[in-house]
């Protein structure tokens, strides 16, 4: 799904302490992020790793002392827009999620993410697993619609491998537009090491769909930085 998929804002009537509490959830996804990667690594003994787990799963109890019921979905962000912060690709919410932090061209409808993963997402030894690397595409690649005025579903992801890609080392992700058909979005992206060298490319197909066309029909603002004073979506599409 292309990130910043619903195209609204909303007023927020305390962006400030929405904003304290985000800089919470990010810090505290943070340190899950950190304890998910001692989990994999750590030699200490029997006795030690009983004692920590009884110490988690108490940690645990305490968050859900006042928990959702179930899938947390969107949530208004202090900015006013529409974010989901469980999303397993950039949900600030969520340990699991690599830390990818975009950086968007709207002028060339480019996108790039700078990443470094660690054990947590490891497939083949010391390299990145195969799927992680799909997800992280999915979402630079989906990343590029909202800047042509077009977020929108996945509808393909096409991934070609040409070598591993390295745990614990600088990777970058990069997205362009290709073409914009109608509702149809067609983006191309790759992946590469610290050595400049491609890793993984990929294509990408999103489509807006029906119930989303009429909200797009006026821009607004959403999570990949729309200009909410532009007067044509498809401008410079």
């Amino acid at each position: 799904m292309s990130d910043g998929f619903v195209p609204v804002t909303v007023e927020v009537e305390d962006p400030e302490g929405l904003r304290e509490k985000e800089r919470a959830h990010e810090a505290l996804a943070d340190a899950v992020r950190e304890l998910l990667d001692a989990t994999i690594r750590t030699r200490v003994d029997v006795a030690d790793l009983d004692a920590l787990t009884a110490e988690v799963r108490a940690v645990g109890r305490r968050l859900l002392a006042d928990a959702h019921d179930g899938p947390v979905g969107l949530q208004v962000s202090s900015d006013g827009r529409l974010r989901d912060p469980g999303n397993p690709a950039v949900g600030r919410r969520n340990a699991f999620a690599p830390p990818l932090r975009m950086e968007r061209d709207k002028a060339a409808k480019r996108v790039t993410c700078r990443f470094n993963l660690g054990a947590a997402y490891e497939g083949p030894p010391r390299h990145v697993h195969g799927g992680v690397l799909a997800l992280v595409l999915d979402q630079v690649l989906g990343s590029v619609p909202p800047l042509a005025g077009r977020p929108g579903m996945t509808a393909s992801l096409e991934v070609s491998y040409r070598r591993p890609s390295p745990l614990q080392q600088d990777l970058t992700a990069e997205a362009w537009l290709e073409r914009v058909a109608g509702w149809r979005t067609y983006v191309r992206g790759q992946v590469l090491d610290a050595e400049g060298r491609v890793t993984v490319e990929a294509s990408g197909l999103f489509i807006v769909p029906r119930f989303a066309r009429d909200a797009l029909s006026v821009p607004m603002s959403d999570a990949a930085d729309y200009d909410p004073t532009d007067t044509d979506p498809r401008a410079g599409a």
